[in-house]
């Protein structure tokens, strides 16, 4: 979770903001009801943003779908040593998941989450000056939070781009005794992906600050279609016949003809209803 550094400064006497309009002629109080503060405003915007995604969120699946069954099931990448290596990987993370869930796992959980959080307030130019890290939670101080920050641990997986990162360093220090298996890239990027999806779905059903703070729609939406990219980015990546392109071009027509598909199914939907 991240927290904003509290300010040191003096609390100083804030001088009565001249009122216009409607607002002059009611009392303070009704005042206040009718022009809203800028957090509410803001939590507003989001909510518009939210619904808004939501559409691009199904237009994104649809596209996976489609992806994963033309370039995986239909073909016969499902049967490569890649991608078996990465469905095991997958498997097994669940396998410990679900019969061996333990403090340590949790720990590297949370461990992950609040160093996102810190790596995404050094993109955005902020500054971290704590890191707390423990079984039962943690948070981290700084001088900048935004949406990109509170929500970033919920789709960048922490654990996958240090896999990838570590395995680009291996590569390099051993390229004099050759290239190192891909299979083993595969099921660590397998069983790290679903680590942070597993951990992802088990803590957001619990309340999280980090999506309250940015409202519940337009937290879940982006939450979602930012994994659904992911995910589509390592399969157009490992495929050797996807392309970003494809996937690109398959995306606008789906979100382009979304509303007309769902018009017509809600006209079918009607019709079929008794009497």
């Amino acid at each position: 979770m991240a927290r904003k550094k509290p300010s040191n400064k003096r609390a100083r006497a804030k001088k009565p903001t001249p009122r216009h309009g409607l607002s002059a002629f009611l009392p303070e109080s009704a005042a206040r009801a009718l022009t809203p503060a800028p957090e509410t405003t803001i939590r507003h915007v989001k909510f518009v943003i939210g619904l808004l995604l939501l559409p691009l969120c199904w237009a994104s699946l649809e596209t996976f779908l489609v992806l994963l069954h033309a370039d995986t099931f239909a073909g016969n990448y499902w049967r490569t040593p890649e991608f078996l290596s990465f469905a095991g990987g997958c498997l097994v993370w669940l396998a410990l998941f679900y019969c061996a869930r333990c403090r340590l796992m949790m720990w590297l959980y949370v461990a992950g989450h609040e160093l996102t959080h810190a790596l995404f307030v050094l993109i955005c130019s902020g500054k971290v000056s704590k890191v707390h890290i423990s079984s039962e939670g943690g948070h981290i101080l700084t001088n900048r939070n935004n949406f990109l920050i509170s929500l970033s641990p919920y789709f960048f997986p922490f654990y996958t781009a240090l896999t990838i990162l570590v395995w680009a360093v291996l590569q390099w220090i051993f390229r004099e005794q050759g290239e190192l298996n891909p299979e083993w890239l595969y099921g660590a990027i397998g069983f790290t992906w679903m680590f942070h999806l597993t951990f992802t779905v088990w803590m957001i059903r619990r309340e999280q600050p980090d999506v309250d703070q940015n409202g519940k729609v337009f937290s879940f939406a982006l939450i979602i279609l930012m994994n659904v990219l992911l995910i589509s980015a390592l399969l157009i990546i490992a495929s050797p016949t996807a392309t970003f392109v494809g996937f690109g071009i398959s995306f606008w027509e789906n979100a382009r003809s979304l509303h007309h598909r769902f018009v017509e199914s809600s006209i079918e939907l009607i019709r079929a209803l008794p009497g």
